[in-house]
């Protein structure tokens, strides 16, 4: 397995390297939880994806007032509509 370290969530890089670590040594496709089907290969499968996307940072989600903030209102009226407006 190839290492996490590029990535830029220090926390996950830390933890896929310690999960590629355990992975590595397993032979191909042994089962790691009967009950579930989670196999080594699913596992890896999972590394190679985050490794693949390992240059993107978590994104925070804006708030609707950030949002506001950072693109300016809706150009679309808000209409209430319903007894409960």
């Amino acid at each position: 397995m190839t290492d996490f370290d590029g990535s830029l969530d220090l926390e996950l890089s830390v933890a896929c390297n310690r999960l590629a670590a355990w992975v590595g040594p397993l032979p191909e496709g042994q089962v790691i939880d009967p009950a579930s089907g989670l196999t080594e290969r699913d596992l890896a499968m999972i590394l190679r994806r985050l490794y693949a996307t390992r240059e993107y940072a978590p994104s925070k989600t804006a708030t609707g007032n950030e949002a506001e903030d950072r693109y300016g209102r809706l150009s679309v009226p808000v209409i209430k509509k319903g007894p409960w407006a």
